[in-house]
């Protein structure tokens, strides 16, 4: 890879937060160019298009000078987050003002029944003198236990559109589920294709990256072999599935 003609950068004149050094992951850096993170790669940025896929970027193999170590990186980085911590503001929670129940002159009065009818009745018939006497009753006491008996009377009737209303309302709520699982799946078939090219490339260029990390560790001779994206994913699908949490769960 032959570098640019670019004086080289170091990365001391670069933000701490601009930089990936930490151990056990590739070196790289933010492009001072097109501003995206890219590997360093045998001292230099590795080379890479714009966004039109077409042009090199004109960082590309630029020489990179590390004049900073590792550990005085994670000092500075862990100082900047610190320091932008303390400065940054306290967000303001607005508070939720609780819903303020109606007025009870605009409350609707409850629908009456057979049992609150009799409860009216025998509560009436307890505090009432008149009442007293069974052969006896007051004209209140006439009315509610006529009212009572009407009531009853209704009471299969009123029952029997309580059952239909819930029903209708069970049989709304399933074709309304219905057609959000269909939305659903017809969302994710459209955007499927689109979410399995990206999770491809993912794993290209992780597969890539630790193919030069393995280089850089072992050497430039060690031979790796090239990412298969037909197979690999299986094999990983397949150590998922046999995973023994996934197992638990599914049967949980």
């Amino acid at each position: 890879m032959r570098s640019n003609t670019r004086p080289a950068l170091r990365l001391s004149t670069l933000r701490p937060h601009h930089i990936e050094m930490t151990p056990g992951r590739p070196a790289a850096l933010v492009c001072p160019d097109c501003s995206r993170w890219r590997r360093i790669n045998r001292g230099r940025i590795q080379p890479h298009t714009l966004d039109d896929e077409s042009t090199y970027c004109q960082a590309s193999a630029q020489r990179v000078e590390r004049d900073v170590t590792p550990e005085k990186w994670a000092l500075a980085l862990a100082e900047g987050v610190a320091d932008t911590a303390s400065r940054r503001p306290t967000k303001v929670l607005r508070k939720v003002k609780a819903p303020q129940p109606p007025a009870i002159t605009k409350l609707a009065p409850a629908e009456p029944t057979a049992d609150t009818a009799h409860a009216a009745y025998v509560g009436h018939r307890s505090r009432c003198a008149a009442c007293a006497d069974p052969k006896r009753r007051c004209t209140d006491g006439r009315r509610l236990g006529a009212t009572y008996i009407e009531l009853l009377r209704q009471e299969p009737e009123r029952l029997a559109a309580q059952a239909r209303d819930e029903r209708e309302q069970r049989d709304e709520d399933s074709i309304q589920a219905h057609e959000q699982l269909q939305r659903r799946q017809a969302l994710w078939a459209e955007r499927y294709p689109a979410a399995e090219q990206a999770a491809l490339e993912r794993r290209t260029e992780a597969a890539a990256g630790h193919g030069d990390t393995r280089r850089r560790v072992y050497g430039p001779g060690i031979v790796i072999e090239p990412y298969d994206t037909e197979t690999q994913p299986l094999r990983a699908e397949a150590v998922l599935a046999a995973s023994p949490i996934r197992k638990e769960r599914a049967a949980a």
